[in-house]
């Protein structure tokens, strides 16, 4: 294949053959990179963190995202606003800190001060003529669903339409009340590998028999569909959606595979006698939300390009996943118990945390193990299995974007 001294990355994209893997280039060249933040990070809503981080006017944290730093912060009457961390006066870094609690945001260089909101509200010596209205801090577009915190880089009016989104997942998250939620634990795991590799990884199953013992135990898809592809959706499912709908809950899925951004949310038993995702099937937190029982599901919704959560009766991960150079990748998992639970009485953070963590440790290794090969000479892309439905999506999603972009 061509490097990028003889084609462009448009040229390249074009090149790629449907249903495989993507050539070396697209996971180690620092010019795609670059493009990838721009295309795909900066055209689609990206997934921050939970509210309960930020609970109280002042309350801020920082997003890193492709060399820029966004405040998130808490306003006065409770809204929440994002913020390049940019002063405008000569461009110094704001907020030195990755959270914290102020009043008001002053710049470490020459000392002026931002409101909550973004505003300018003092520039000593700027002499007559200086407009402080003009001067505030650029901002970002904000929406929250279900008490998850997305922002929007670009202009807002170029943005996917949120409202869609919203309409189609809340459904699904509102029975498990994240907006009553709090952040029980949060690990970052960095791996080496292009960010392409994580999400890859991330969208399909395939790997989960040989490479996942401990999750392949607990969900019980994964060895039905590794011995007859589908069989799972086909014999399983529809016998335990039936029960579920009569009982009252949110079944089926909803996908939108196309666009410019793809989203999926679905419901499905974790495995026959199992409450929750944990290492013996047992419940590890209180219910969550409106629950008035247990009844072993799991929720999982799946935002490309970075985004992907699992709501189980009793508590939910929250999975992001960071650029952070071509070559590198930060995976970032957060997980949520109902907001009255108390830590070492109601959960036992690493019951909570088990089966996500070790899978995602495991994970990084497979990422990593993969980085290793696409970098070699000797590399040449591979056909998807039936089985890599999802990655095979995402793939001719993201060629498409930088095609068309």
């Amino acid at each position: 294949m061509e490097n990028m001294a003889e084609k462009t990355v448009v040229e390249l994209a074009a090149l790629q053959k449907p249903g495989h893997s993507l050539d070396r280039v697209f996971y180690v060249d620092e010019d795609i990179f670059e493009r990838d933040i721009e295309v795909i990070f900066g055209r689609q809503w990206l997934f921050v963190d939970h509210v309960s981080h930020i609970p109280t006017p002042g309350d801020f944290i920082t997003f890193e995202i492709g060399g820029d730093s966004i405040i998130i912060v808490r306003g006065k009457d409770g809204e929440i606003f994002a913020h390049h961390n940019v002063c405008r006066h000569r461009g110094s870094t704001i907020c030195q800190k990755p959270e914290g609690k102020v009043r008001t945001f002053t710049c470490p260089y020459h000392g002026w001060v931002y409101d909550l909101s973004g505003r300018l509200v003092h520039a000593k010596n700027m002499g007559e003529g200086f407009d402080r209205s003009e001067r505030g801090l650029h901002s970002c577009a904000v929406r929250v669903i279900a008490g998850l915190i997305f922002i929007y880089l670009g202009e807002e009016k170029d943005a996917p339409d949120f409202a869609m989104m919203e309409a189609d997942v809340l459904p699904y998250l509102e029975p498990h009340g994240l907006t009553k939620a709090k952040i029980a634990h949060t690990e970052i795991y960095t791996t080496l590998g292009n960010w392409k590799l994580a999400v890859e990884n991330f969208r399909e199953c395939y790997h989960c028999v040989i490479a996942h013992p401990e999750y392949t135990t607990v969900n019980e898809f994964v060895k039905t569909n590794d011995a007859v592809p589908g069989s799972f959706e086909a014999n399983i499912l529809p016998e335990w959606e039936e029960a579920a709908r009569d009982e009252g809950f949110v079944v089926g899925s909803v996908a939108l595979a196309t666009g410019l951004q793809p989203y999926r949310v679905r419901r499905r038993p974790i495995r026959e006698g199992w409450q929750t995702a944990s290492n013996d099937g047992r419940p590890v937190a209180p219910l969550m939300g409106n629950l008035k029982k247990f009844d072993g599901a799991d929720t999982a919704v799946d935002f490309m390009p970075q985004f992907g959560l699992h709501s189980t009766s009793d508590h939910t991960t929250l999975i992001r996943f960071t650029p952070i150079d071509p070559t590198h990748t930060e995976m970032r998992l957060t997980w949520l118990v109902h907001e009255d639970a108390v830590e070492g009485t109601d959960y036992d953070v690493e019951r909570l945390k088990w089966m996500w963590h070790v899978t995602t440790l495991q994970d990084a290794e497979l990422i990593a193990n993969n980085h290793r090969g696409v970098t070699s000479r000797h590399y040449t892309p591979g056909p998807y299995s039936v089985r890599e439905e999802g990655t095979a999506a995402f793939v001719a999603w993201y060629l498409n974007r930088l095609i068309n972009e």
